[in-house]
């Protein structure tokens, strides 16, 4: 024990630790790093890069966002076709008259636009390859 102030452990508790980056470009450099690591929080990313453990690095494609974009719509629309389409089925199954005749057109047009729709998205598909 110290006579002259308070007790030493003798397996000091280092749980916080604090750096500087006192240049403008060293701190540049680490904003961008950390926004390309992917990471939750500027401690994980310090823990990985300190402690040597693996992260991802993510990138995007500033040319293929319009496809996505367009893509996108598309899936959208034919996933509204598709419930019309289920609706139309089911209701033409419940009925046997002028109404079944109806909705047998309406079926035909959905299923026009849902091939019209697929035929789209694998051209836009093509063109990006």
């Amino acid at each position: 024990m110290n006579q002259e102030g308070r007790n030493r452990k003798e397996k000091p508790k280092w749980d916080a630790f604090h750096f500087r980056l006192p240049r403008e470009k060293d701190q540049l450099k680490f904003i961008e790093l950390y926004r390309r690591s992917g990471a939750k929080t500027k401690t994980d990313f310090i823990r990985r890069r300190v402690l040597g453990e693996e992260f991802h690095v993510v990138t995007t494609d500033v040319s293929k966002e319009e496809y996505y974009r367009t893509l996108t719509v598309y899936l959208a629309q034919l996933h509204k076709l598709g419930v019309l389409y289920n609706q139309a089925v089911r209701t033409l199954n419940s009925y046997h008259s002028v109404v079944a005749k109806a909705l047998t057109e309406k079926l035909e047009r959905l299923s026009q636009k849902i091939n019209a729709n697929m035929e789209e998205v694998i051209r836009l598909t093509k063109e990006r390859q």
